[in-house]
């Protein structure tokens, strides 16, 4: 991912998860050498996830989500990772500029024309330390990017990239010598798709951009790998094997290094992707990676879905162990904010960390249907659908509400165990008679019987 907060390509509009942060923990080797020889290069870890079961091993985390947590918060949420076995997070980006061309930060930067209040990459990586996580921190990142081709020119991207080395300096030489095994790594914030980067001239561009980066960093410390996070959207652009031919083109060209982390989105949250094919597009990318020695193949896991919910628990499951097979690591965006006992309904993260110990979700009960489901016309004249909680709501984590076949909301119960009962329509009808639908559902994704109510469309 991010890293707004989704992000994404539809058509031509792509969803973008802004700022985000990683954590990492399985692998090895800082040595004191700073050069381009790799005399300190990365190891890849002994117990190789292929090994294992098809679990998390990380999370980006929202700057917007940590920015004001104290220790005692940092330490919780850590605390819960560590416990469900997981080594990485991902923090990034550190610098950003937004639409009106304003630099901001989340750490003290002389490059930046705000400051957030508190210094979030120190924070992340004291806490990481505690730990034993360890992070890629991500560099900077410009919301140009997704329009960069129209109108701007290439020369615009590469000064980005040198902008990205200059901010690399920096926390190089703020952080990592008192966080020498927390500050892990990289995260190149810039992402990626299938549609936007199919000529030449565009390919041509990625790849001076990436070695710019890769090529500075290589030589600031060898040692630390860099990540990247592309996306693909199966509607739009190339199909599953162009996609993969033009990224084993740029892994010919781009001076990526042993340990260096390629991790695409699967797609399934933002709907780039659908557990009917997330399969084949990971399987085809895989045998791009093959061509590029020492690059690492991992896949980032969205835990939401299209309505910016928390996932439910099957369809996550589902999709790690789709494209398991092809990859050495699975890390999520995000499970600090879909899944976090201190931030959702409990169930998720108790489900979750039954996954992980018996390898199998938890078997729940169908939960009771809504009663007295409503439809009608409210004060401004928009359809509003409303229904009453069942009685017993302990097995319930929201409602799904359907027109027809087709689902249009999904609401769920925060962490205060609130939720809303209400569906306003703001498509408008056609003439006719429509079916409105709503289920409860448990965090597994099992449905109760749906209750319906007719409506007729005069407009």
């Amino acid at each position: 991912m991010r890293i707004g907060f989704i992000r994404h390509l539809k058509l031509n509009v792509i969803m973008l998860a802004n700022f985000v942060i990683i954590i990492t923990f399985n692998i090895v080797a800082v040595s004191s050498c700073s050069s381009s020889n790799h005399s300190d290069e990365f190891i890849e870890p002994t117990d190789s996830i292929k090994t294992k079961a098809a679990v998390i091993d990380g999370t980006f985390i929202p700057y917007y989500l940590v920015a004001d947590w104290n220790d005692s918060r940092w330490e919780e949420e850590l605390s819960n990772l560590k416990g469900l076995g997981m080594h990485y997070l991902i923090l990034s980006p550190t610098v950003y500029t937004d639409k009106n061309n304003v630099t901001k930060s989340i750490y003290p930067s002389s490059y930046a024309t705000s400051f957030y209040k508190s210094d979030v990459v120190d924070n992340c990586l004291r806490n990481a330390a505690k730990y034993g996580f360890k992070v890629f921190v991500g560099l900077n990142s410009n919301v140009k990017w997704w329009s960069w081709w129209q109108g701007n020119s290439k020369q615009w991207l590469i000064d980005q990239m040198s902008f990205g080395n200059k901010i690399a300096k920096e926390l190089f030489n703020k952080y990592k010598k008192t966080y020498s095994d927390s500050f892990y790594g990289w995260y190149w914030d810039w992402e990626v798709d299938n549609l936007n980067y199919t000529t030449d001239d565009r390919q041509q561009a990625l790849i001076e951009a990436l070695n710019i980066n890769i090529d500075y960093l290589n030589d600031l410390r060898s040692s630390m790998p860099i990540m990247l996070s592309p996306f693909m959207n199966y509607q739009v652009g190339y199909n599953a094997y162009q996609y993969a031919q033009m990224w084993k083109k740029v892994f010919a060209a781009v001076h990526f290094r042993k340990g260096d982390v390629f991790c695409p989105q699967d797609g399934i949250g933002a709907g780039g992707l659908v557990l009917d094919n997330v399969e084949e597009w990971f399987k085809q990318l895989e045998e791009a990676v093959k061509t590029k020695s020492g690059l690492l193949f991992w896949a980032n896991n969205e835990s939401f879905d299209v309505f910016s919910a928390s996932a439910t628990l099957n369809r996550f499951v589902s999709q790690i162990q789709k494209v398991h097979p092809y990859v050495s690591n699975h890390i999520s965006f995000c499970y600090s904010w879909y899944y976090s006992p201190y931030r959702v309904n409990k169930a998720f993260n108790q489900g979750y960390s039954d996954y992980v110990k018996n390898t199998n979700l938890p078997t729940l009960p169908v939960p009771p249907s809504v009663v007295n489901l409503r439809v009608f016309l409210d004060s401004s004249d928009k359809i509003d659908i409303t229904w009453e909680q069942p009685q017993d709501r302990s097995n319930v984590a929201g409602y799904f509400v359907y027109r027809g076949d087709k689902l249009i909301a999904n609401y769920q119960y925060d962490i205060s165990y609130y939720c809303n009962t209400t569906y306003t329509e703001d498509e408008k009808l056609n003439p006719g008679e429509y079916i409105y639908s709503v289920c409860s559902y448990n965090v597994n994704g099992v449905c109760s019987p749906k209750s319906s109510v007719k409506y007729t469309s005069s407009l």
